[in-house]
């Protein structure tokens, strides 16, 4: 495992926002597997339901993208990479300890990151600043897939 995609770039895969396509293109070019932990798969289905809820997408269209998730995970597209949760919180912890009041990384965007560096990535890919500013922080290479 190379790199560890950020929720909202995964979510741009099965949802039509304006930077999906760039990010489709991206990981087509790059041919990256694509690894996931529950903690993924969790803020998928909520931020998919959230969709509907706010109007974004109806209910149809949120179920349809959920199954499609369902279906990369059966099929393989996504990996779903083995988390020792409990260490990754105590991760968790350190990081918002050592880096939260310089890089404004919220307690999920902490968790990621840990979990990033406990499956020992070299690479994450956000379009969250703070997330990025995290990951920088801890010595891995940040990229951005929904800019040029």
């Amino acid at each position: 495992m190379n790199s560890y995609y950020d929720t909202g770039i995964l979510l741009k895969l099965y949802t039509a926002e304006p930077e999906s396509a760039r990010v489709q293109d991206f990981i087509r070019l790059r041919k990256d597997r694509i690894w996931v932990t529950d903690l993924h798969v969790a803020e998928c289905v909520s931020a998919l339901r959230l969709k509907a809820f706010r109007k974004e997408c109806s209910e149809d269209e949120a179920s349809a993208a959920i199954e499609l998730l369902k279906a990369d995970l059966q099929s393989g597209v996504l990996q779903v990479a083995e988390v020792d949760w409990s260490h990754t919180w105590q991760e968790c912890r350190l990081l918002s300890d050592q880096f939260a009041s310089r890089t404004g990384a919220r307690t999920l965007d902490s968790l990621h990151v840990a979990a990033a560096r406990l499956l020992g990535v070299k690479e994450f890919l956000t379009s969250d600043g703070r997330q990025g500013k995290l990951a920088h922080a801890i010595g891995l290479k940040v990229l951005d897939p929904t800019v040029k």
